[in-house]
């Protein structure tokens, strides 16, 4: 999954789509146990694989963690997304928001 996604992005191959992943993974349980506010995507019953792979993704892209909140949360009240169990839908609509 996020290794897939990664790895797509220019400059980035197999290799170091792994690194970033297995660096990231850490960083994001930590972060998981420190925060106390509920993740839109916890409230929206998105298995946290998918939830792990849309954070990780967006850290590996230079989001921080408090605008990678606000994006999840944004995109969270569209009914579209909030339905959809695929990674690549919340990175995808994460990434657009962010954008703005």
């Amino acid at each position: 999954g996020n290794i897939r996604a990664l790895s797509k992005t220019p400059g980035v191959g197999s290799k170091t789509a792994e690194r970033i992943a297995l660096e990231l993974k850490t960083k994001l349980a930590q972060w998981h146990k420190v925060s106390e506010v509920e993740s839109p995507l916890s409230a929206n019953r998105l298995s946290p694989g998918i939830q792990e792979d849309v954070e990780m993704t967006l850290l590996a892209l230079g989001y921080e963690n408090d605008e990678i909140a606000q994006a999840l949360h944004a995109i969270s009240e569209d009914a579209q997304v909030a339905k959809s169990k695929n990674a690549e839908d919340w990175i995808r609509e994460a990434i657009a928001w962010l954008s703005r």
